[in-house]
């Protein structure tokens, strides 16, 4: 296994796909390419990059398992979770389960609801790093609409057992909302054999796509039940015939597109779409078990050298629990500092929570692990050498 490709012969160690993914070589590589060639020229060679959306959307569809037409491809994760919250149609006394100290991003949109229709949120406790079972059973009632879990959670790694979810939910019917940021790209999810409702990732971090592009994912029998998105003139059917076709064709009374893509409105990030698509295309090649595999095998051997180096290592463990996410504590000095000391040795990881996050990606060479070990080895800056 090779490291990523950096251009620099400098020791340094990248290990924070969990906050930002680096744009991959093949990525960046097209949209440098759209840049020189394309862009330019404006509408005289637009055409030709047009197609990347099309192709981005049949990789990820093959990526989670479902039909193209299940797919849509949006900004951030953000965007995706409002079309849920904002095109559900709610009524006073709905109630929605979400989970203790999860991203800011999936609790908002459902805690806005509250505010303005009356939905009841019912919390999921957050024990040792992760989430019980039991408290989730618990929290489901028979007034519970919608499950807005996260697949992996972005401060401890704790990975949520989606097809648990989903059969806690069945019995009452409650849609099951899935923040997969964390997690697609790095484990597999497939919407074929897991029946979650909807999906909705950025792809900036693990899928390695440029920043402002992202992923929804929509079951087919759901999609009427968002009532409320909103629908650009891209979100009808035959919206380009009627512009190319003459003035008969023209008409404002056009059908919503039946798939998934209509919510995805205007003009989009083409050169986005662009990285995108190769960045989908790479990770395809590689295989989603491959990358699972190797992330494990990278993410273990961190949290034995964390654990014979005197530190915490926060993230849960165990066969269902593990994510690309090891997040560790240092009982002996801050965690800012030392988060502070790595980075000013080339060593990058980030600080959410109160714990200092690692996350390496299949692309993460041994020697990017080492090195962070080999530094956390060392005594604490003004501290006598341990003994």
């Amino acid at each position: 296994m090779t490291a990523d490709d950096r251009g620099s012969d400098a020791p340094r160690a990248y290990l924070d796909h969990a906050g930002l993914g680096r744009v991959r070589a093949p990525a960046a590589d097209a949209m440098r390419t759209a840049l020189d060639e394309v862009y330019p020229h404006g509408s005289a060679r637009m055409g030709r990059i047009f197609p990347a959306r099309a192709a981005a959307r049949a990789t990820a569809a093959a990526l989670l398992e479902c039909s193209p037409d299940e797919v849509a491809l949006v900004p951030n994760t953000s965007t995706g979770l409002h079309l849920v919250a904002d095109g559900l149609r709610w009524a006073p006394g709905d109630e929605v389960v979400v989970f203790d100290r999860d991203f800011p991003a999936n609790v908002h949109p459902w805690r806005a609801l509250a505010e303005r229709c009356g939905v009841r949120l019912r919390w999921v406790a957050m024990r040792r790093g992760g989430y019980e079972a039991d408290d989730i059973a618990a929290a489901i009632g028979p007034s519970t609409r919608l499950i807005a879990a996260s697949h992996v959670n972005f401060a401890t790694g704790f990975r949520l057992d989606l097809d648990l979810l989903c059969a806690l939910a069945a019995p009452v019917g409650a849609l099951v909302c899935v923040d997969a940021v964390q997690g697609l790209g790095a484990l597999p999810l497939s919407t074929a054999r897991t029946p979650v409702d909807f999906v909705a990732a950025g792809a900036h971090k693990w899928l390695g796509g440029p920043p402002g592009t992202g992923l929804f994912y929509c079951r087919a029998g759901r999609l009427p039940l968002l009532r409320s998105v909103p629908a650009g003139w891209f979100g009808y059917d035959g919206a380009n015939d009627m512009l190319s076709k003459g003035p008969g064709h023209f008409r404002y009374d056009l059908p919503l597109r039946s798939g998934t893509g209509r919510v995805e409105g205007g003009m989009y990030d083409v050169l986005g779409m662009v990285g995108l698509s190769a960045a989908l295309d790479e990770l395809a090649a590689v295989g989603s078990r491959a990358v699972a595999e190797r992330i494990e095998l990278l993410t273990g051997r961190l949290r034995e050298g964390l654990a014979t180096r005197g530190y915490r290592v926060e993230s849960p463990a165990g066969a269902g629990a593990w994510s690309g996410i090891v997040s560790f504590t240092d009982p002996r000095r801050d965690g800012g500092q030392l988060v502070q000391e790595l980075a000013a040795r080339g060593i990058h990881v980030s600080y959410p929570d109160g714990m200092i996050r690692v996350s390496p990606h299949y692309w993460t060479a041994e020697a990017e692990v080492e090195l962070l070990l080999d530094a956390l080895a060392e005594p604490p800056t003004g501290a006598a050498p341990r003994h």
